[in-house]
């Protein structure tokens, strides 16, 4: 369910970003401090904003998981994929996409994501896909590395 965030336009990071991604001190202030509203969301649909791999065996890689980006947006949108998340969880999940570099009004492309866990145990990432803003698409994805 999107929320809507304030963030300062210098040296954010949402939510969804893990602690390895978030600057490790505060920004300097702005000369002008203003303020942007942002909606993920806003630009792309997904089919499903989550993915649970159920049981995977260690070190064997999954089939692919199938997630459809569609362009809701009222302009051409740049689209761009990233895992992100716990350390040492996110790097079991990885994705390839179809997608076109600019993605066409009520055009959709495909994400596929696949599980690889290095470890036995619940594991989680999070799919993000940006567009004209960052963030603009999050999917959860979950699966469990078994022995």
């Amino acid at each position: 369910m999107p929320r809507l965030l304030t963030m300062l336009v210098l040296g954010f990071c949402l939510a969804a970003c893990s602690s390895s991604t978030a600057p490790s001190t505060p920004p300097p202030p702005a000369a002008s401090s203003a303020t942007v509203t942002f909606v993920p969301g806003q630009s792309f649909s997904m089919n499903q904003t989550s993915v649970e791999f159920g049981n995977q065996m260690v070190n064997t890689t999954s089939a692919p998981r199938a997630i459809t980006v569609t362009n809701t947006g009222s302009t051409p949108q740049p689209i761009r994929g990233r895992m992100n998340g716990p350390p040492g969880q996110w790097q079991d999940f990885a994705s390839t996409n179809d997608c076109p570099t600019m993605l066409a009004v009520g055009a959709s492309c495909t994400f596929n994501i696949t599980f690889t866990p290095s470890a036995t145990g619940g594991r989680g990432a999070i799919l993000v896909v940006d567009g004209t803003n960052d963030e603009e698409g999050l999917v959860n994805v979950i699966g469990k590395g078994t022995s």
